[in-house]
């Protein structure tokens, strides 16, 4: 029996993955129901008429998203000095650690990594709802 969970609590990235003592980053992927909850705080649609035509006038508030975002993408972090200065994981340092590259160039690849991992596994998921559907009446999936 195939049993999935709604919660999303992130992945650890460890700077030294044979040592987790060194400290890491817990991430996750910005999920659908997120990105459309930011959606709604964020973008603002009103009705305009000029010279006639009816038009949405779209405003979008990126700092705010921005900083949601990387709020959800950033679960919690270890071990995460700046300038020899421990560094506590909260929304303010999130965007702070964002705006540097060496972070950037950490974090960057690792929710790369997740999104191809979770591709994958919806690929799979899929390959298996396709062959289980196929009419031959077994079960493909154990």
């Amino acid at each position: 029996m195939a049993n999935f969970s709604s919660k999303n609590e992130g992945t650890w990235f460890w700077f030294d993955e044979d040592n987790h003592d060194e400290g890491g980053v817990c991430l996750r992927e910005l999920s659908g129901d997120e990105y459309e909850k930011i959606e709604r705080m964020t973008v603002k649609t009103k009705k305009k008429i000029k010279r006639g035509v009816a038009f949405d006038a779209v405003t979008v508030d990126e700092k705010l998203a921005s900083r949601m975002r990387w709020d959800y993408c950033i679960v919690n972090w270890k071990n995460l000095q700046v300038d020899s200065v421990d560094i506590e994981c909260t929304v303010e340092n999130k965007v702070k650690m964002v705006n540097i590259t060496n972070f950037i160039k950490f974090i960057g690849p690792a929710i790369e990594e997740l999104s191809e991992t979770n591709e994958a596994i919806d690929e799979a998921r899929l390959g298996n709802l396709k062959s289980t559907s196929d009419g031959s009446g077994t079960d493909q999936t154990q």
